[in-house]
């Protein structure tokens, strides 16, 4: 028995010195903590000089976050089948939905007066 007590004290000291140390490592810092950082250094953007007009003069690349570039360029929008028969359900739809539009524009001018080019002015 006495061999058993020292063991579960020893322990429990370090298991709440675990949690503590990754809840507030946790809590202070994420992932893109690096990202924010290299960001606030070009918050002042790099200028070579000002010109006649006095603007600041663009350093071309100066301004550049390191790893941003890459990132940005995987992300791509949605992917749209362009298989045949894909592309022509899609544009039946388009011009189903064009022919509605104008169809319902024409019903409506049948009980309003239809705008003449004086009045479009």
């Amino acid at each position: 028995a006495p061999a058993a007590a020292p063991e579960p004290q020893a322990p429990q000291p370090q298991t709440p010195a675990a949690p503590q140390r990754p809840a507030t490592s946790s809590w202070r810092s994420s992932p893109n903590d690096d990202l924010v950082r290299q960001a606030e250094r070009v918050r002042q953007p790099a200028a070579g000089g000002v010109t006649t007009s006095g603007l600041p003069r663009r350093v071309p690349r100066a301004n550049l976050v390191p790893g941003t570039a890459q990132q940005q360029s995987h992300q791509s929008g949605p992917a749209v089948s362009r298989a045949p028969d894909d592309v022509r359900g899609r544009l039946t739809n388009l011009r189903r939905g064009i022919a509605q539009g104008r169809q319902a524009g024409n019903n409506q001018t049948g009980s309003y007066p239809r705008p003449t080019h004086q009045q479009e002015r």
